[in-house]
């Protein structure tokens, strides 16, 4: 009988074991926005900006020295924190012209970012911040020389599924800082007035920083 009781409370502890060993594995790491006035609420606009911005291609640099990317969030404090782009702005003043892009080729270049909405969804994977942008279909963008030579064929349109940034985070609020590493742009053959310079691929890399008005947005888990 002695022999039957122990039996009877061993299997107690496994099937308790593997209850709190399931319940852990299932477990979601939350993730928090917030700045110095408190935590972001769902309607809330957060705007990562990039200087440093660059996309790599077998013809050259493309270089922006202002990248807006604003975002409305559709929640806060969840496993995957989820929000919405509608405009993205790239520009500068290459060569003294309002708006133009540089290229280390030295052809000022205009850029508009198209299939709009995006979605945004930040989440923990494998340990890391993760953050990424999906496209109506696809993330897009138009490059437009500013070359007359070209004529009407003067653009090229680049396309990716998704794009995807990492960014730190622990469990103490800490700025919250987007790194973009490599993320292949293809071009669209398909586009009417595709330039004969372009590319086929590009590589997109740079750090985005995030603010809520002026102020810092920190995140934790």
């Amino acid at each position: 009988m002695k022999r039957i009781k122990i039996m009877g409370l061993a299997v107690v502890a496994i099937f308790a074991f593997a209850a709190l060993t399931a319940s852990a594995a299932s477990a979601k790491t939350l993730i928090t926005l917030s700045d110095e006035s408190g935590t972001l609420t769902a309607g809330e606009t957060i705007v990562a900006e990039s200087t440093n911005l660059k996309t790599y291609t077998e013809a050259g640099i493309l270089e922006c020295e202002n990248n807006v990317l604003p975002t409305k969030l559709s929640g806060n404090g969840e496993a995957k924190v989820k929000g919405s782009t509608t405009e993205e702005k790239s520009f500068g003043e290459f060569d003294g012209i309002p708006g133009a892009c540089k290229t280390s080729v030295g052809i000022p270049t205009e850029i508009q970012t198209t299939a709009f909405p995006w979605s945004s969804e930040m989440k923990v994977s494998k340990g890391a911040g993760e953050q990424t942008e999906k496209g109506t279909k696809k993330v897009t963008f138009i490059a437009e020389y500013l070359y007359p030579e070209l004529g009407e064929k003067n653009k090229c349109e680049f396309e990716a599924s998704k794009v995807v940034s990492a960014f730190a985070v622990g469990a103490t609020p800490q700025p919250l800082v987007l790194e973009t590493k490599e993320q292949e742009f293809k071009l669209n053959t398909k586009y009417h007035n595709t330039a004969s310079i372009c590319p086929k691929t590009g590589l997109l890399s740079g750090t985005w920083s995030v603010k809520d008005g002026s102020e810092t947005v920190n995140v934790a888990d």
